[in-house]
């Protein structure tokens, strides 16, 4: 019997291997082959039209640009602010429409939430030319208050920073609602309940027993949103005109320039900035739980 029982064991890791292989080889040529040679190529001299030609010993030089240009400086922050406040904006505003898709019954309720998940099958560049035609120089809104008040409200709107935010916003708030949603879908709704019964007041049971309860999946939610948004492109490169992002310069030195190494270094420089929103998003939430254990 114990050596029955030992070789269905190594059977049942044999088949485990097999069964994670697949995976084990996906991970390998599509996520750490392509991250090892961006992170090569970001390490070696810049080449293109306005580099000396690519080749010899690494060098942090590429690194040092970015910090060196005022552009590029601009742009990363621009980056980061932009990403920041959509992220942060995102998740605010879903909480509200996430509980209402959770605790209430309602007609039409499967069509928005299908509504919901159509901005997130849309590519940037569609999402930037919705934006025009809604909201640019004759776009919908501006010739229908021309028409009804005498005067084009929001003209140009999509060309501004205000315009890429609304964009950006616009397949963020989906990805944002039906992620809040799953996570309430897992809320004790009885501890709401039990605080209601004590006499607390809707405000008092949002600050002190939802909202903090809700801490994990508000911090996922706002990695999430804040990532997609710091590397989205096609919806700036359609709408940006004067607010440089950085992807747009990695765009312009890798098909302009030719620049590979260079833009190799700012796409390691964003990814680091995304891993290290998460791993502190990670560490909120165990500083968290430790203190509530």
């Amino acid at each position: 019997m114990p050596s029955s029982s030992g070789g269905s064991r190594r059977r049942g890791a044999l088949g485990s291997k097999i069964l994670a292989a697949p995976l084990v080889l996906l991970v390998l040529v599509l996520v750490l082959f392509p991250l090892g040679r961006l992170l090569a190529d970001s390490f070696r001299p810049s080449s293109g039209i306005l580099g000396g030609g690519g080749g010899g010993a690494w060098t942090l030089d590429n690194y040092r640009e970015i910090w060196r240009d005022r552009e590029y400086r601009r742009a990363l922050w621009h980056s980061i602010t932009m990403s920041l406040g959509v992220g942060a904006a995102a998740t605010l505003l879903c909480l509200a429409p996430a509980w209402l898709l959770v605790r209430r019954t309602f007609r039409g309720k499967r069509l928005v939430r299908a509504l919901l998940t159509l901005p997130m099958s849309f590519s940037g560049i569609i999402i930037g030319f919705l934006a025009i035609i809604m909201v640019g120089r004759l776009g919908v809104v501006p010739q229908l208050s021309q028409q009804v008040f005498g005067h084009a409200w929001l003209s140009g709107l999509s060309y501004s920073v205000w315009g890429l935010v609304v964009a950006y916003l616009y397949f963020e708030i989906p990805r944002a609602t039906l992620t809040l949603e799953a996570a309430l879908r897992k809320f004790d709704f009885q501890l709401e309940a039990a605080a209601r019964s004590l006499g607390a007041g809707p405000w008092y049971r949002l600050g002190h027993v939802v909202l903090p309860l809700m801490t994990p999946a508000l911090l996922s939610t706002f990695a999430v949103t804040f990532s997609v948004s710091l590397g989205s492109f096609g919806v700036a490169l359609i709408v940006s005109k004067r607010y440089s992002l950085l992807p747009l310069e990695i765009f312009q030195l890798y098909t302009g320039l030719l620049n590979a190494e260079l833009a190799a270094a700012m796409a390691v420089v964003l990814i680091g900035i995304a891993i290290a929103v998460h791993v502190a998003s990670r560490r909120l939430l165990s500083r968290g739980e430790s203190r509530i254990a």
